[in-house]
């Protein structure tokens, strides 16, 4: 399988993506870690014909509180233990920003990201102006939805985005793909992210410190039922969603074209009612400079059908990974 530009396959993707969106309907439903600090992996470099070949590889994944850190952990076992000679690490990073540049740096050399980021990347578009990352191809799509969830204590009287302004919000780590999410609403309701007081950390930290009193709110961003949400609904503590409304989530589709609609089920995290949100397709990326063989390899690898299972039932929100 010859790897294909990503400006020339990501519609199709994205396609894919809304098609796995719309096959629960609206509603997305379940049915050795290493950070990363600007070092490589100890990867080879021994150059191919047809590329780079490698021994070793890192897969950035996001925040440990979120659905990639699992799906890239899978990821990362189903490589190392098959007969590749390929050993994996999963990585946890900031996120799906963050994750573009890693791979485009060759620090990571596969990635869970965001479809259009990873676009924007290619080109040097919102939020990588001025550098384009020709570094990066997709090596398949379809893997999950990110889905944007806003998080309010119980007794927070914030009712819409615009009652943001002047608040203190937890954001997700600083490279993750709930900043691009919250800022397209905030715009929409006519405020902008610098009314908010943002605070990077991962999402787990980020639930602590609203139920904790240190923010009015807290931004968890990933596939659902996302472990951060589900951890604080086993604490019984009291809290809600800020969720859109028809319009507005209509609204937002038709002013950006790369969001989906996302549904969480009332009974997913007990809130006794359905909430709207938006949410992102993701996809996995490589290294553009390594080994067709290799590529092809791991591509064949992922998608084999033991391993489809696998990647599945890494985390709900990969329930419909490759459904056909």
């Amino acid at each position: 399988m010859k790897r294909k530009c990503l400006s020339v396959i990501l519609a199709v993707l994205l396609l894919l993506s809304l098609l796995t969106v719309g096959c629960g309907g609206n509603a997305v439903s379940p049915s050795s870690q290493a950070p990363v600090s600007g070092a490589g992996t100890g990867a080879s470099t021994d150059e191919a014909p047809g590329g780079r070949t490698v021994t070793d590889i890192a897969i950035g994944t996001a925040a440990s509180g979120g659905a990639w850190y699992p799906i890239g952990a899978v990821m990362s076992d189903i490589v190392s233990t098959s007969d590749l000679g390929i050993s994996a690490t999963v990585q946890t990073t900031g996120g799906g920003v963050e994750n573009c540049k890693l791979t485009n740096n060759g620090d990571c050399e596969i990635s869970i990201t965001i479809g259009y980021l990873a676009y924007n990347a290619q080109n040097g578009l919102d939020p990588y102006e001025g550098a384009q990352m020709g570094n990066i191809s997709c090596l398949f799509g379809g893997l999950s939805t990110g889905v944007m969830q806003v998080l309010l204590p119980g007794n927070s009287n914030i009712q819409t985005f615009a009652d943001l302004k002047g608040k203190k919000v937890a954001v997700g780590p600083a490279g993750g793909g709930a900043i691009t999410c919250l800022t397209a609403c905030l715009e929409h309701a006519g405020v902008s992210y610098a009314d908010i007081t943002p605070t990077y950390v991962n999402y787990d930290e980020g639930v602590t410190m609203m139920t904790d009193g240190h923010v009015d709110a807290a931004i968890v961003y990933g596939g659902i039922p996302t472990s951060a949400v589900s951890t604080l609904v086993a604490s019984n503590t009291s809290f809600r969603f800020l969720s859109l409304t028809e319009e507005e989530q209509a609204a937002l589709l038709t002013e950006y074209s790369y969001f989906v609609p996302v549904t969480i089920p009332a009974d997913m995290y007990g809130q006794g009612q359905d909430m709207l949100t938006i949410g992102t397709p993701n996809i996995v990326i490589v290294s553009s400079d390594i080994s067709d063989d290799i590529v092809y390899n791991l591509c064949s690898l992922f998608l084999s059908d033991e391993n489809i299972v696998k990647i599945r039932e890494s985390q709900p929100s990969a329930n419909f990974f490759f459904f056909v």
